[in-house]
């Protein structure tokens, strides 16, 4: 008699001890009018509806050979995601996640550089293309801005308490895989 392998054996076992266990019953109710509150609670009491401005492809030469690209997805109700590439000649030499999100308890900016853990600062004042996003920490930046010149530039804004402000100039550019 030829003997079968450990896994062959563990998958008969298996299969043996599913078909003598009955099936769970389902219970074909429907949804509760707790349930339809729960998923009332989930939606955003905020919304992303006056941030559509930042969205699209940025670029900024910054000197030495370097550039920093940044891009930001159209708005969702309740979600903007971006990606900002750092290059030097050429080649990436940083790189950044970022999300502007709407909770129940407001609109946060958080971003995570280089695979670090990310920041996540509360939006404190907002005006026509001007956005104000805080944390409460001694780590710089304690504040980031990102605002819409007259020409068109999208001019992201990093502040804290010590240490000089770093501010871009970033122009409109088309979008990677964009035809035209």
């Amino acid at each position: 008699m030829r003997s079968l392998p450990l896994v062959a054996l563990l998958m008969l076992t298996a299969a043996a001890t599913s078909a003598q266990t009955p099936a769970p019953k389902v219970d074909a109710k429907p949804a509760s009018a707790d349930s339809a509150k729960s998923k009332a609670r989930t939606k955003p009491l905020f919304k992303l509806d006056k941030v559509e401005w930042m969205s699209g492809c940025w670029a900024a030469e910054t000197g030495n050979d370097t550039r920093v690209e940044e891009d930001w997805s159209a708005a969702s109700e309740n979600l903007m995601l971006a990606t900002t590439r750092y290059l030097t000649k050429g080649r990436a030499t940083g790189y950044e996640f970022t999300r502007i999100e709407a909770t129940d308890s407001g609109i946060v900016f958080a971003a995570a550089a280089d695979g670090k853990p990310e920041h996540v600062y509360k939006l404190v004042r907002q005006a026509s293309e001007y956005l104000l996003f805080e944390r409460a920490s001694k780590e710089f930046p304690q504040r980031i801005i990102y605002r819409r010149s007259s020409d068109g530039a999208l001019i992201p804004r990093n502040e804290g308490e010590g240490q000089p402000s770093i501010e871009l100039r970033l122009m409109r550019v088309r979008c990677a895989g964009d035809k035209k």
